[in-house]
């Protein structure tokens, strides 16, 4: 099944199970039967048991008596005459004591008790809101999985696999408190502690992940010099912190929940930071398995990512470990099916740079042996976007048009992942050719894909956080109704 389909289909199924639940609890909500479980006298007889209503134009009591395991039951009915008001019954059981129920009926006369948050039809709501998170999880992993096997490595797919693992982890909070089962706000308080519960559980893990990304990114400075965008990983270790520090301090108490506003912001932070945990997370296996995923031998063309050569116009380390990685698989291609494919180097001249790196690299190849029939020079392009972009299209005029052409894209480990991002940008059937290099390049190169990520997906992210700080806030205002 192709994936927008899937997501429509997932749409339509979750929008039909909303629709069906809030009718379902509009028409059964105008009763409501309050089951008193921490009272148990088998042995009790209904006359044992008197209600008295202080308001009784809000709701009556239709019928109290004891059910077979001998707890206090009382049925009740809204009257329909007033919404939005509260009255409080007066329980007494004989033998008991006497008891205080809050009776809430809402603007579309639903009965809520609002001190356990409980209505006739509350188990409905679970049981759609958690069909609903795995029905979403089950489609994003679907969808993960699905890129992951055709090796269509994205932003696409990053977005899968973080919503996955964030629909994961408030599942994984609702089936291990499993208070819902109980009460409605104890279903509730689960979900709107899922943020707090996560950041806390991970804490240990981002903690691990942001010194490294803070340390690799001095190793960085160190041996690349001061640039922005080998500051990533000491930025990312601060705001995290930052953030982890402004959850726990505005938050105060794991137990109950009296919408106090610190609570509030703290609560919708830890969900924010949970959010782009996943986000993060996700973006570091799928750049990690891009690495892993080694292209099939029918290669017709392999683009070569410039990257700077040294001053007397022969290669730096790392473009050689580009070069020499396109000049392996070429071989291993050969060997294997007696096809050859073109070497496309791409990279223009610098200013400090005696030749183009496009240059540089067809000398190089002419000295493995290769000939000049078989390299098409790219000299143009100043940044990664232009390589692929410029590649593209004189691949494009070799071949006449790029309908059945699969190419792949060499270039250093690090930079795996923006190859597939970019060739799929330019509509180039790509698949990368991973060269070795330094540990330390690692972690700066994940969060700039990270940042990609942001950029790209920018409003989906922020409508997603809109949603969930909305839900969020239905949630805090349901639990703070007495």
């Amino acid at each position: 099944m192709k994936i927008k389909k899937r997501f429509i289909i997932l749409a339509a199924i979750l929008l039909a199970m909303t629709i069906g639940s809030i009718t379902y609890v509009a028409i059964d909500g105008s009763t409501y039967t309050e089951r008193m479980m921490f009272v148990s006298n088998p042995y009790a007889k209904d006359s044992d048991l008197e209600v008295n209503v202080h308001e009784t134009f809000v709701v009556t009591a239709e019928r109290a008596y004891f059910d077979g395991d001998g707890h206090p039951c009382i049925e009740f009915r809204s009257t329909g005459e007033k919404r939005r008001k509260s009255t409080e019954v007066d329980v007494i059981i004989k033998g008991h004591g006497e008891y205080k129920l809050n009776i809430f009926v809402d603007r579309f006369g639903t009965i809520f008790n609002t001190d356990a948050l409980d209505f006739d039809g509350y188990i409905i709501i679970e049981i759609v809101i958690l069909v609903g998170l795995g029905l979403i999880f089950i489609t994003m992993l679907l969808s993960f999985l699905e890129n992951l096997k055709k090796a269509k490595f994205s932003y696409s797919m990053i977005a899968y696999g973080g919503a996955a693992l964030f629909c994961a982890a408030i599942i994984t909070v609702l089936i291990y408190g499993m208070q819902w089962m109980n009460t409605f706000r104890g279903f509730l308080q689960d979900m709107l502690h899922t943020g707090e519960l996560f950041a806390l559980v991970s804490a240990p893990v981002m903690l691990v992940i942001c010194l490294a990304m803070a340390f690799s990114n001095i190793w960085l400075l160190r041996h690349e010099g001061f640039r922005p965008q080998n500051m990533l990983g000491i930025a990312l270790a601060f705001v995290w912190f930052l953030a982890i520090a402004a959850v726990f301090w505005c938050y105060t108490d794991f137990i109950t929940f009296d919408y106090d506003i610190s609570s509030y912001i703290g609560s919708c932070l830890s969900y924010i930071v949970t959010f782009m945990a996943c986000m993060l997370l996700s973006t570091i296996v799928c750049a990690y398995l891009s690495t892993r995923r080694r292209p099939p031998h029918d290669r017709d063309y392999l683009i070569i990512l410039g990257c700077g050569i040294r001053k007397d116009g022969t290669l730096t380390p790392i473009l050689k470990g580009r070069a020499d990685a396109a000049i392996g698989f070429e071989k291993e291609q050969f060997a294997s099916n007696g096809r050859h494919a073109k070497f496309v180097p791409s990279g223009g001249q610098g200013a400090d740079e005696v030749i183009s790196e496009s240059e540089a690299m067809k000398r190089y190849l002419i000295q493995q042996g290769y000939h000049e029939d078989q390299i098409i020079m790219e000299d143009k392009s100043v940044n990664t976007d232009q390589n692929i972009k410029f590649s593209t299209e004189k691949i494009r005029e070799d071949a006449g048009s790029l309908e059945n052409i699969k190419a792949g894209i060499a270039t250093t480990n690090y930079h795996i992942f923006r190859g597939y991002v970019l060739a799929k940008k330019h509509k180039l059937d790509a698949m990368g050719i991973s060269a070795k290099t330094k540990w330390y390049f690692f972690p700066n190169a994940f969060l700039r894909e990270f940042a990609g990520l942001i950029v790209d997906r920018k409003w989906k992210i922020a409508i997603t956080i809109v949603l969930i700080l909305i839900g969020y806030t239905i949630g805090a205002r349901m639990l703070s109704m007495r």
